[in-house]
């Protein structure tokens, strides 16, 4: 037996005073009972030992310990060493061949022969541990290694524990499933099991600095020791931890001696210039350190101290553990300034060569160049907007060379846009006019000045007409300034139409650059436009579109959201879909909507307003209306919002009997001068309430000949609906029906229900003879249905016979053709219809037909 290995080396490390037991890992280290090796393979300070001496303590099979150090590089000190844990495993019976053995001075492949045969002839299986296995790099000492794994398991379970893999054949092993592996990312602890290092400390911190804490040091065990240590007794924990980095005293101590020390001065270099860069580049490395081959200096590191790491989807980029990179760092910066911001302002140019706009601005920031700063903020400034990097612009500009730069009130102008605070964005812009700046024309300021007064609704429709920027995120901002301006301007449909050009070219480019905040834009400014043209249905597509592109963004809460389910409850308000309106306003106006911009407030709460009313909840539904155009104050509106509101107020009021509050809407409307028909509508409303069908019919001549151009489309339809009314009152059913026949044709494109739902009973059962066949059936059925509130089924007790019956009431078939169709007699069905009658409370054929429609008895 070799007596000259000392009892140290063969021992199971004891287990330290606030040790955390890790289940999890013992678990998988139990899983690996069949293979044939287990490697745990991690930096300095990851906690293998410990992980490895808690699982050997529990092992019921016997375990042969060995902890290695440099010297036994040398297969004589490595198999007296392991034949000596042999020897120590009191498993091993006194009778063994094992305590007959010696290891020659040059042991060879019959000696390990012996060992193996005498491992398989012990009573019992057998764990060998060998620990810090990094430092076995002779071939003498591999081929032994190797030998153990060709003779498999049992009864022999081999384990390895180093800094760095081995020269065995791992990755045979592993595709061969015989490989039981332990890497960096697994030992690195979780937040919890950082909670009760910290706690087994004595030491109990908030929880975001326990957060910061592991954030800092990545998990890594040794990491959170040493910072454990200055921490049980520092004054401010919060500001320790903040500033901890590698080059704190007892880490940096910690990795020169355990890292750094192992690393040739060669490398070491490459890793300190560049320790600037996080993620590092393969490419990038070998510009900074001036080292062609630095990838595969990278790949040996990764290899020999676990600290570095590939990433990337082809490994093409390197990551250094934070506190080793904020050591070097920090060791860059004793080398001298100068060199820390040439390799900065390097690292800039090579950055924007490629494209990799955030980090070339984050060491252009670095590199003390303000000029090189300012071009490149200049230089992507459209483009960090299109990406809603709205205040990483303002920072970036803001960190320039001083706050003269003209660019900085237009990137905060957009900052306020993103926020829809168009208020704001106004006066920033304007008080930003001067004189000319000294920016060259080719930088690309005058277009975006242009895009923003666009978007803020100072500029004139007709502004930066001619073809777009050739950029494409500067085109795209321009497009959707042209196209916002247009929006606002925009006072009729047919003039919205002109509007669609433009944003579809802003949202179709926004789109194919991944300009994700502009596509959002953009779609909510052609649902509005869709909305202003009557394209309802449209309208509430594209405004859906919008919602989810900014939701799959993580921009739920932008007001751009709020303003987009505006549009969407206006359309389906409209669509006879008060439900959905109610939804999409209340998803609108958060709990605390006092952020929002006044006007888009106000669309909500008018929509959700009509909805109400719609909704059956009258008296709340007017009283939400009156209060929003309180609220909103001198807010200017655009016409189709200030004629819809004034339209939605003056109608429930004259349903609900209030005369006043209706006059009070109309002479709101009036006073704003933006929408005329629309006045001319609600004067003839208030007539036919009146009951005076000369003065309706009057009033409305303009609106049905084209001679008044309305605002909103939905105008015309309503003023044909009052046409049929006072076509009744004379007693011109054929002119009445004629009238219905006509609101039926126009409000179809537009997906208009909701006129056709406040209609009154006698205006509705001309919609009864329109369902005949022909084109517009499937729509009158749907504007029969449009007053649909309740979600109950009817009470009337139809029996199926009668449904039968009703459903043919419904076709217009004459009651003998109803006779033939159900086989039975024409009286049977006159007995039918007459209790069709009795049970809906009607007395004529179209009047049940309308009743079984609004009871939901008929589809």
């Amino acid at each position: 037996m070799p007596t000259s290995v000392p009892h140290s080396k063969t021992s199971i490390p004891d287990l330290p005073p606030g040790f955390v037991h890790r289940p999890h890992l013992l678990a998988t280290l139990d899983g690996g009972a069949a293979s044939a090796l287990t490697l745990v393979s991690a930096p300095a300070g990851s906690g293998k030992t410990l992980l490895l001496a808690e699982w050997a303590r529990e092992q019921r099979t016997p375990v042969a310990w060995v902890t290695l150090d440099e010297d036994d590089d040398d297969a004589h000190r490595l198999w007296s060493a392991v034949l000596a844990a042999l020897h120590r495993c009191l498993a091993i019976p006194a009778p063994s061949r094992l305590h007959a053995l010696a290891v020659p001075p040059a042991p060879g492949p019959d000696f390990l022969t012996d060992v193996l045969d005498a491992i398989e002839a012990a009573p019992v299986p057998l764990v060998l541990v060998i620990d810090d296995c990094h430092h076995l790099r002779a071939p003498a000492v591999l081929a032994g290694l190797r030998m153990f794994l060709r003779r498999g398991r049992p009864p022999l379970r081999l384990v390895l524990a180093g800094r760095s893999d081995p020269a065995l054949p791992i990755a045979r092993l592993r595709l061969e499933e015989r490989l039981c592996e332990v890497r960096s990312a697994q030992l690195n602890f979780s937040l919890a099991e950082t909670v009760a290092l910290l706690e087994a400390c004595a030491l109990r911190l908030a929880p975001e600095l326990v957060e910061l804490l592991h954030a800092r040091t990545s998990g890594w065990a040794a990491g959170l020791r040493l910072a454990a240590l200055p921490l049980s007794d520092h004054p401010d924990p919060e500001r320790f931890l903040t500033e901890f980095s590698g080059d704190e005293r007892s880490v940096a101590d910690y990795l020169v001696g355990e890292v750094l020390s192992r690393i040739p001065a060669a490398d070491l270099d490459l890793l300190r210039r560049t320790s600037i860069c996080d993620p590092l580049p393969t490419a990038l490395a070998a510009e900074l350190s001036g080292d062609e081959h630095a990838a595969d200096v990278l790949a040996s590191l990764e290899r020999s101290t676990g600290l570095v790491a590939a990433s990337g989807p082809h490994r093409s980029e390197y990551r250094v553990h934070q506190l080793l990179r904020t050591y070097l760092a920090a060791d860059l910066r004793r080398h001298g300034q100068t060199l820390a911001r040439d390799l900065h302002r390097e690292a800039a140019l090579w950055c924007a060569a490629e494209d990799r706009r955030d980090d070339a601005l984050v060491h252009a920031a670095q590199a003390g160049d303000p000029a090189l700063h300012r071009n490149l903020v200049h230089r992507w400034a459209a483009d960090m907007i299109g990406r809603g990097e709205h205040r990483l612009l303002q920072q970036a500009l803001a960190s320039g060379p001083g706050d003269g730069d003209p660019w900085l009130p237009l990137a905060a102008a957009q900052n306020d846009l993103a926020r829809a605070d168009l208020s704001t964005a106004r006066v920033r812009l304007l008080g930003s006019r001067g004189p000319a700046t000294d920016a060259a024309p080719e930088s690309g300021m005058e277009p975006l000045r242009q895009a923003t007064e666009l978007l803020a609704g100072i500029a004139l429709p007709g502004t930066g007409v001619g073809p777009p920027p050739t950029d494409p995120s500067l085109a795209a901002l321009t497009l959707a300034g042209r196209g916002a301006a247009r929006v606002f301007a925009c006072t009729r449909p047919d003039t919205a139409q002109e509007v669609l050009a433009d944003l579809t070219s802003a949202r179709d480019l926004a789109r194919e650059h991944s300009l994700g905040f502009l596509e959002m834009q953009s779609l909510c400014l052609l649902s509005a436009a869709a909305v202003t043209a009557g394209d309802h249905a449209r309208a509430g597509s594209l405004a859906t579109e919008a919602v989810a592109v900014a939701v799959g963004h993580g921009w739920g809460d932008s007001p751009w959201v709020a303003a987009s389910n505006a549009v969407l409850a206006h359309a389906a308000l409209v669509q006879g879909r008060p439900t959905r309106a109610a939804r999409a306003a209340a998803v609108g106006l958060r709990p605390d909507d006092r952020d929002l911009d006044p006007m888009i407030r106000f669309a909500l709460r008018i929509a959700r307003g009509g909805a109400t009313f719609d909704l059956g909840d009258r008296v709340p539904g007017l009283l939400e209306l009156q209060q929003a155009h309180a609220q909103l104050g001198a807010t200017p509106l655009p016409a189709p919002l200030a004629a819809a509101a004034a339209l939605l107020e003056h109608r429930a009021a004259l349903l609900l009997g209030s005369p006043a509050a209706a006059a009070a809407s109309l002479s709101r409307l009036a006073a704003r001068d933006v929408a005329g028909p629309e006045v001319t509508l609600m004067r003839a409303w208030t007539d036919a309430v009146a009951g005076s069908h000369r003065a309706v019919r009057a009033g409305i001549a303009g609106l049905l000949d084209g001679t008044e151009q309305p605002v909103l489309p939905s105008t015309v339809v309503e003023a044909w609906l009052l046409e049929a009314w006072a076509g009744l009152r004379v007693g011109n059913r054929p002119a009445a029906r004629h009238a219905v026949q006509t609101a039926l044709a126009l409000a179809e494109p537009l997906d208009a229900l909701r006129p056709f739902a406040l209609a009154g009973q006698g205006v509705r059962t001309l919609i009864v003879d329109q369902l005949g066949p022909g084109n517009s059936r499937e729509f009158a059925v749907r504007a029969l249905a449009a007053r649909r509130r309740d979600p109950r089924p009817s009470d009337a007790r139809l029996s199926v016979r009668e449904r039968d019956v009703l459903t043919r009431l419904n076709s217009l078939s004459s009651l003998g053709e109803i006779a033939d169709e159900l086989t039975v007699s024409v009286n049977t069905v006159k007995s039918h219809v007459r209790a069709i009658y009795g049970k809906l409370g009607v007395t004529t054929r179209r009047t049940a037909v309308l009743a079984g429609h609004e009871q939901r008895l008929l589809a």
